[in-house]
């Protein structure tokens, strides 16, 4: 999907537009973007309006107020100044104002491609970076973008290391026989978003939220045949199917991980794959 072709987002970046040029006369603005839904181009009818900002210094409380008086908005959920997030209604519309540092910004940054973090926090603003929209303070955006497209190997390596450990396809088999369905889904679902964040450094993307998942997907050249699909229908057929398909897929996976990183060791993650705990006799 395209932005030019989804009509949840034009309107949605004019708002964004006249609310920048509101923002952009306080003083200490950086910088201000188009975030989330809207940049991706994946809006619905039921999407917010995310701007994130970029400060020279963090915005005290009299400043954010006088910010959200001069753009006409309420707080949704009451004002929480350490939060640095203000989450408006703005004639009914729901807008989040996100502040930061251009400083605080650029370390992560330096944090992601020198030092290689896994953090969350940190992969989501590169995703953000890359997708975002620029408003105000173009020159410093570019320059972030630039910076956003690289991915070293080193952070790749790391971050499936870190993620295979949490491939197990014997505990899908347990609870499967445990007449609990809110663990055998939690279960499904956890499996899920650890094939999700291994193939996003097989495909050097970074973490766009699991919110995301399915369209980034969609996108990716690297990945096990059908894997949208495949995720869906384990949440639609008997448990047996699910956790056959599933493990299926944790292989599949697996067979990616060793074809691009043959001198990464998988010993281990391969032999939690193969593993069937037996049951065991009364008495």
């Amino acid at each position: 999907m395209t932005i030019t072709s989804n009509p949840h987002v034009e309107w949605r970046l004019d708002i964004a537009r006249h609310l920048a040029e509101k923002i952009r006369a306080f003083p200490g603005v950086q910088a201000i973007v188009v975030g989330g839904s809207v940049a991706r181009g994946y809006a619905d009818a039921y999407s917010d309006l995310e701007l994130p900002i970029f400060w020279d210094a963090l915005p005290p409380d009299e400043t954010r107020l006088a910010l959200v008086a001069a753009l006409r908005g309420e707080f949704l959920h009451g004002y929480d100044g350490p939060a640095m997030e203000d989450q408006l209604l703005i004639d009914g519309f729901q807008v989040d104002l996100w502040h930061n540092t251009v400083a605080a910004e650029d370390a992560v940054f330096k944090a992601v491609l020198e030092d290689y973090s896994t953090a969350f926090g940190d992969s989501n603003f590169m995703d953000t970076i890359r997708a975002c929209i620029p408003l105000y303070g173009e020159a410093i955006i570019r320059q972030w973008k630039q910076r956003a497209a690289q991915y070293p190997e080193a952070l790749a390596l790391k971050n499936i290391q870190q993620h295979l450990t949490a491939f197990d396809a014997a505990q899908l088999a347990i609870v499967a026989h445990r007449d609990n369905p809110t663990v055998f889904y939690t279960a499904i679902g956890r499996q899920q978003e650890a094939m999700f964040l291994v193939l996003l450094a097989l495909n050097r993307l970074y973490f766009p939220t699991f919110k995301w998942m399915y369209q980034v997907l969609a996108t990716m050249s690297i990945k096990p045949v059908d894997v949208e699909q495949r995720f869906r229908q384990a949440f639609r057929v008997p448990y047996d199917a699910a956790v056959q398909d599933t493990t299926h897929l944790l292989h599949e996976t697996l067979a990616l991980v060793n074809h691009h990183f043959p001198h990464l060791d998988t010993t281990a993650v391969a032999r939690r794959l193969a593993y069937t705990r037996a049951m065991y006799a009364v008495g």
